[in-house]
């Protein structure tokens, strides 16, 4: 009966501790394994998620820079509402070609205008004008259309964007380069006039740059990264043979299972898993918001789960062979000594027994002064109990949140605890991501918060440069959280010795009365304003801010200049300075907003300009009334010299009737003379061109050339050449009569006869120039 009842209770004992030691290590290890794949699901989640957003950011910034091209062409179009625009459209041509040629990065830079706008006395609301630059074989041309005569075509894309009135990236197209077909797209900014639809300001984009950026992502091995527009049209991909497709061909039971297209058209952000092949696949696509327009695009990243999960599963299943050969050493162990427990392994078991249901309560542990294994064993129970325990606390302080909880592995093979160390460690690196992305969000926040304030700030005081200064400065220094601010504006009242002038200033929390005048190119604030550049120091001089605050003697010690520049044309300079270093997002926001203060600026000094020469009219207008009086009061007079008067008219007559011969005389020549015959100012611009010289300025009309100079039309060396013959003339005030100079023009060389006549009037002061070149033969 003995040995019966010992081989039962061994056997009793093995089982009870091996289905005890199984239950716990399953709960718990299927509890690790649970939060462990959990835990690498997430943290592959939120990388994936960082690429995306990292992706998206970079296309962002690049339509971002597309747009705010687009902005700046459209705020100079509004210069049509003050000027003749007859004259501004050879302004704006010229410009076009330039643009064109500086900016490679576009296919074309246009724009287009209502004739409401162009046109005085034009009452309809259609008909437009397009100037379109490009370049074509490395020389830079602009057509010029006239466009929607009998109405808008209300299924295009010019009356969606005159009906939104709003910044819009539109939706791709195909066009062909040399038989190739590729995908472009258009970025447009609306021009207004008080508010109204005047016409659009934009570019034409060759979307290839962006298969560089979903080529150069690497989250993870065999992702799929693809970009799409607002229609749903695919404009990159890691398959370039889906490029031009739309989602609703590549991927149709995704898109009307989750209605994707729907999603990306709204701008929204989303996750959902797939299963392609057999393969299930985590898909993320986030939104990519360009700006204020309506018209969102995305990013979409496809990662193979397995992918991710493939750590994870490897420490699972070490997991599961270290605790399966710990029972086979547990269960012999059991075997070997169970012949000498009796009492003691009752209520060792009935502690396991306890530990199988959950509980670990410390107070129920097992004291056992055998001296032998028996005694060994209820220690290691104790222990087991007290890890348990320690483990529970720790899983509940990071299930609290508290992610620098403290944990002390039991021995070097406590594997549970390991990986409760590497599920803290992931949950901390995925928390540290979410705080530094929160900090990117702020400041993008703070920045967008602040262009929006200062574009309702630049909207106002823009008949007074002093007040505007004034807010602009007041509003930035606080924004920035800065001690001091000034700003410098181009005073080219004196042509021959322009200034830069401060116009207002302000510094600890007061408007400051300063008056400073810096000549281009000394100081900090000449050289910012001369070199066109940022300058950003710290540890300034001691003597360089002469402005304090009472409150003590120390001074800022980090400055900030930047140049106010609309397009390559500097009008002046901000100045800020503070007790902190800037950050890199304080100076990316003071530069970009001083763009738009730099055309405000422009704006507002053509404004005073404007209201002066108006005043000015008006001074004039009441000297001739006073003149007028003076008339009346010498009217005796005037009746006494009437007859002088009818003769001088009758002369006048005469002189008129030969001036209108000459002028026949001289429009004949100008239109029908094969020889080129010109007409310039004293400066060099042309007055007068005959219709033969149209094909060498490529013009259609002579208007196009009138009011610009060789150096605008010709190559420099013609053009220097040119300018030297005529400055010879202007000195000597005496002529070039057939000189004689070998031309190449249109591949053939000619020798051509070069005559100029100098103008002069009644006091023999000279007023320009009279050319005509004769082509004597062909080389």
């Amino acid at each position: 009966m003995k040995i019966g009842l010992k081989n039962m209770i061994r056997t009793k004992m093995l089982v009870y501790v091996l289905v005890t030691t199984i239950s716990v290590l399953s709960v718990v290890g299927g509890f690790v394994a649970y939060r462990s794949n959990k835990t690498a699901l997430n943290d592959a989640t939120l990388i994936a998620k960082g690429e995306a957003q990292k992706m998206a950011n970079l296309v962002k910034a690049d339509l971002e820079l597309d747009l705010g091209f687009s902005r700046s062409l459209a705020n100079a179009l509004n210069v049509y509402n003050n000027y003749d625009p007859e004259r501004l459209d050879s302004i704006f041509y010229n410009i076009l070609k330039k643009q064109v040629v500086e900016n490679p990065r576009y296919m074309s830079v246009w724009f287009t205008l209502e004739y409401s706008l162009i046109k005085k006395g034009y009452t309809l609301n259609y008909g437009r004008r397009s100037y379109t630059a490009f370049v074509k074989n490395g020389v830079p041309m602009v057509d010029v259309q006239h466009k929607n005569l009998t109405g808008d075509i209300t299924t295009s894309n010019y009356y969606a964007s005159k009906t939104c009135n709003c910044e819009m990236v539109l939706d791709p197209y195909v066009f062909q380069i040399d038989g190739v077909e590729r995908l472009g797209a258009s970025v447009s900014v609306p021009v207004r006039r008080n508010g109204t639809f005047q016409g659009l300001g934009g570019i034409d984009l060759d979307l290839s740059k962006f298969q560089k950026i979903v080529d150069q992502s690497k989250a993870y091995s065999n992702t799929i990264v693809s970009l799409i527009s607002n229609n749903g049209t695919i404009v990159a991909h890691s398959n370039t043979e889906y490029v031009k497709k739309t989602l609703r061909a590549v991927i149709p039971e995704d898109d009307a299972e989750y209605q994707i297209s729907e999603k990306i058209k709204r701008g929204t952000s989303f996750s959902y898993y797939s299963n392609v092949g057999g393969i299930k696949r985590l898909n993320i696509y986030e939104s990519i918001q360009v700006g204020q327009t309506s018209t969102p695009w995305s990013i979409g990243l496809s990662v193979p789960v397995s992918v991710i999960m493939h750590d994870a599963r490897s420490s699972m299943i070490s997991g599961i062979i270290v605790a399966l050969f710990g029972l086979i050493v547990i269960g012999s162990v059991i075997w070997v000594l169970s012949g000498a427990i009796t009492d003691p392994i009752q209520k060792t078991t009935n502690l396991l027994q306890n530990l199988a249901q959950g509980d670990i309560d410390k107070t129920k542990k097992v004291f056992v002064r055998s001296g032998d294994e028996i005694e060994a064993m209820a220690k290691s129970v104790s222990k087991v109990i007290d890890g348990l325990n320690s483990t529970e606390i720790f899983a509940r302080e990071i299930g609290k949140g508290n992610l620098d909880a403290k944990f002390e592995l039991l021995g070097e093979n406590d594997i549970l605890g390991k990986s409760l160390l590497e599920m803290q460690k992931s949950l901390k690196h995925a928390n540290e991501l979410e705080i530094e992305r929160k900090k990117e969000e702020e400041k993008q926040n703070w920045a967008t918060k602040g262009i929006a304030m200062f574009g309702d700030i630049l909207r106002q005081n823009n008949d007074n440069l002093a007040e505007l200064s004034y807010n602009i400065i007041r509003n930035l220094v606080g924004y920035t959280g800065s001690i001091q601010g000034g700003i410098f504006v181009l005073n080219d009242n004196d042509r021959d010795n322009p200034t830069v002038d401060m116009t207002a200033c302000y510094a600890y929390d007061r408007r400051k009365h300063l008056q400073k005048s810096i000549i281009i190119g000394e100081g900090l604030v000449g050289r910012c304003f001369l070199e066109g550049k940022s300058i950003f120091m710290v540890d300034i001089p001691k003597d360089y801010i002469s402005i304090t605050s009472g409150l003590g003697k120390e001074n800022p010690r980090c400055l900030l200049l930047v140049p106010l520049k609309v397009n390559d044309d500097t009008l002046g300079v901000i100045e800020m300075a503070t007790f902190k270093v800037y950050e890199k997002h304080h100076i990316e926001f003071i530069e970009k907003i001083a763009s738009s203060i730099a055309s405000t600026l422009s704006s507002v000094r053509i404004n005073i300009r404007t209201a002066e020469l108006l005043a000015k009219s008006q001074q004039q207008a009441e000297e001739m009334s006073a003149q007028e009086e003076e008339m009346r009061q010498n009217m005796e007079e005037l009746q006494a010299t009437q007859e002088e008067m009818e003769r001088k008219r009758q002369e006048q007559e005469v002189i008129q009737d030969e001036l209108r011969e000459d002028k026949s005389l001289l429009d004949s020549l100008l239109h029908n003379s094969p020889d080129h015959i010109y007409q310039k100012d004293i400066e060099g611009k042309y007055v007068h061109v005959s219709n033969s010289m149209l094909e060498i300025f490529n013009a259609s009309s002579p208007f196009e050339v009138i009011g610009l100079s060789d150096y605008d039309l010709l190559d420099r060396e013609l053009a220097s050449r040119n300018y030297m013959d005529e400055q010879d003339v202007i000195k000597s005030k005496s002529p070039i009569i057939n000189k004689i100079y070998i031309e190449m023009r249109n591949g053939v060389q000619h020798k051509i006869a070069v005559t100029i006549l100098p103008l002069l009037n009644n006091d023999k002061e000279i007023t320009g120039i009279l050319g005509v070149t004769k082509v004597l033969t062909d080389l």
